[in-house]
């Protein structure tokens, strides 16, 4: 029987399956916020956008022109080092030791990503084995889960309830569990609850992660709004 080059190609594509670590991934919930959104938008409701922080304003035109000198210099049309620009680093450095009074050496605990989202990310990938737990605060930024499972790991929800404040309850995190973590994010100013924490929390939370070996991320994407 002849088989046609059309048939062909259907089979090829109805064939495709992607990788397992793939089909473990919960739905995205931005994209399911605005499917929500476009079907209350097409039933003529009006909506006021809270969500996601996407500005709705041009950017400012002083900057369009600053992105488009920078695009014509020919030394920022090649690749750039894998490290970052060094004053971009040195600059980094000195805006967290006049803003947190810390000091970070520019050239090992420093290293500037696309964006901050890559950067959560990727702290999954470079940390967590197959099989290893990450502590995530729930809700939270779906980022930290969906790198941990993309990494192998197994995500471990910790609540953030109104009678803790929205604050972490490292208390509520049994010895047995947080042994078998590698890696703990959270992030405050705190989105979505706006929860704030204070400096005695952060100790608590250093301690407990020197207490049990975890790499503690914290998305600090709020620190200069509140």
């Amino acid at each position: 029987m002849a088989v046609s080059h059309s048939d062909y190609r259907k089979e090829q594509i109805t064939s495709m399956r992607p990788a397992k670590r793939i089909e473990n991934l919960p739905p995205y919930m931005f994209t399911r916020i605005d499917q929500l959104l476009e079907k209350k938008q097409q039933e003529g409701a009006d909506i006021i956008n809270l969500g996601i922080g996407d500005p709705d304003r041009p950017t400012p035109e002083h900057i369009v022109e600053a992105l488009c000198q920078a695009a014509h210099d020919p030394a920022n049309q090649r690749y750039p080092s894998y490290y970052g620009l060094k004053r971009l680093r040195d600059t980094i450095s000195l805006w967290f030791e006049k803003r947190f009074g810390v000091a970070l050496h520019p050239d090992r605990e420093i290293l500037p990503t696309i964006g901050s989202k890559e950067g959560l990310a990727h702290v999954s990938w470079a940390l967590i084995n197959e099989g290893d737990w990450a502590l995530l605060p729930n809700p939270a930024y779906t980022v930290y889960k969906t790198s941990v499972i993309l990494a192998g790991g197994r995500p471990y929800d910790l609540p953030l309830l109104e009678e803790n404040d929205f604050l972490v309850d490292f208390d509520s995190v049994d010895a047995r569990t947080a042994r078998r973590a590698r890696l703990l994010y959270f992030n405050y100013p705190n989105n979505p609850t706006s929860a704030v924490a204070d400096g005695a929390f952060f100790e608590r939370a250093i301690q407990f992660a020197k207490d049990y070996d975890l790499v503690l991320c914290h998305d600090c994407a709020y620190s200069e709004i509140t």
